[in-house]
């Protein structure tokens, strides 16, 4: 996994500066055909960009992962729903979608190209496996306990997001056979695994310089 700090640092929520004791992860889709994150990154890096920020940008592309916002901020990734918001517990991360699809009413969706859809998607969910693999690691946060990791469709059921698909509505349409319980368990899959040739040594502890 590549990690690229892209800090939205002139976006009003960044401003905001409010810090939350991170509870969970939120998965979500961009919900447009766009694969490239710098272009989500470029737009949102204003002033003006005063309805919604996320804590990372997956991009389609290559699979690099793009940090908005610190971990432990307050982000605006998923609206509220009857009991709260999952912006005071959660990290939003965005995957980016690709661009051969063509949005027709609501979260259905056409494609013209299916192999190259089904790269671009099976590219942002091998990274977010990855990256929510590090996150659960450093809040000390278990995928398969309930309401850790969820996605914004889910964040919806539980009352705590804004009406949304996604990234379900993604994995379904393009037939990958994704599903958050799978996405759940690849996460605690690929936790604790050691990096190639470091098998019996002892983690360094605290943050390496």
């Amino acid at each position: 996994m590549k990690l690229a700090e892209s800090i939205l640092t002139r976006n009003p929520c960044y401003a905001a500066g409010r810090k939350i004791t991170v509870k969970g992860l939120m998965l979500h889709s961009v919900g447009c055909p766009q694969p490239k994150a710098s272009v989500f990154i470029n737009s949102w890096n204003s002033p003006a960009h005063d309805s919604s920020c996320v804590h990372g940008f997956i991009d389609g592309n290559d699979g690099t992962v793009y940090q908005t916002l610190p971990w432990n901020h307050r982000g605006w990734h998923c609206g509220s729903g009857n009991k709260g918001s999952g912006n005071n517990t959660h990290i939003g991360v965005e995957m980016c979608e690709p661009a051969c699809i063509k949005y027709t009413a609501g979260s259905n969706f056409t494609c013209s190209d299916m192999a190259a859809a089904k790269a671009v998607a099976k590219r942002t969910y091998e990274t977010a496996v990855e990256l929510f693999a590090m996150l659960c690691e450093k809040y000390s946060l278990d995928p398969l306990a309930d309401g850790v990791i969820i996605s914004h469709k889910e964040g919806c059921s539980r009352g705590i997001a804004s009406n949304h698909g996604d990234p379900e509505h993604l994995w379904t349409q393009l037939g990958l056979g994704y599903t958050m319980d799978g996405f759940r368990k690849a996460v605690k899959a690929a936790m604790g695994s050691p990096s190639s040739g470091t098998d019996g040594y002892t983690k360094i502890m605290g943050n390496a310089v």
